[in-house]
């Protein structure tokens, strides 16, 4: 009876936890969609920047698609803000069940990750998108006018920040993995020539057809899946 009670207990503290971390991320929506102009602004202008030499525009073929378009951005922003308050709401109802290397080590990975993410996106907002921008900027013929969906542009972004973000989580898998055993560190040394292939396709798959985007995403992947090998390294020496 016991049992069944703190079952149901631990199950109404999760909801309670869900709830609370579902409101945080609302009312962060409602903060920033006053803003959400500003916002989708600061997304478009290295595009911007890139269609101003050619007096090109970023244009809407659908009306409702100038409130929707940043409206999804403001929301997404809202997520990546918020994220750590939900994981620290989640972590103290998850925390209590750990021991301390457990708890240490989890701390780390959801740290290590945020930071990578945060990572890869001042990367692709710093660096890939002028580079890809400039790319189809500058093939484009003289004589042709270049005006680029709004909705289009946002599917594009989205991608690439995923991308990207999934991309630059490879350190944290491997240190998982060699960390809870499941690959020997080794097993990731000696296939260092298959994954450098593997990025180069990585890269093709999940970014637009264009060189420049492959290339910018296939070296960063696996200089962080060398970086992964030696963080290993010393995590497993500890």
């Amino acid at each position: 009876m016991n049992i069944k009670k703190n079952f149901f207990e631990q199950l109404l503290e999760l909801r309670s936890v869900l709830i609370k971390s579902l409101l945080i991320y609302l009312a962060l929506v409602i903060i920033l969609i006053p803003f959400s102009t500003n916002i989708y602004e600061f997304f478009a202008q290295p595009l911007l920047d890139e269609l101003a030499i050619l007096n090109g525009s970023i244009i809407s073929t659908k009306l409702s698609a100038t409130f929707i378009v940043p409206f999804k951005i403001t929301a997404l922003i809202a997520f990546i803000v918020s994220y750590p308050i939900i994981f620290y709401h989640i972590w103290s109802f998850v925390a209590p069940g750990l021991y301390k290397k457990e708890k240490f080590f989890a701390t780390f990975l959801f740290l290590f990750s945020f930071f990578l993410f945060m990572l890869a996106a001042i990367f692709v907002y710093f660096i890939v998108f002028p580079a890809i921008f400039h790319f189809f900027v500058s093939i484009t013929p003289k004589d042709v006018g270049l005006m680029i969906d709004i909705s289009n542009y946002l599917e594009m972004i989205i991608a690439l920040f995923i991308a990207f973000g999934l991309a630059f989580q490879i350190p944290l898998i491997i240190i998982s993995s060699v960390k809870f055993e499941w690959i020997e560190i080794v097993t990731f040394q000696k296939n260092r020539s298959y994954f450098f292939a593997f990025s180069f396709v990585f890269g093709a798959i999940f970014t637009p057809p264009d060189i420049i985007s492959q290339i910018l995403l296939a070296i960063p992947v696996y200089f962080l899946y060398e970086i992964g090998i030696v963080l290993s390294k010393k995590i497993k020496l500890r």
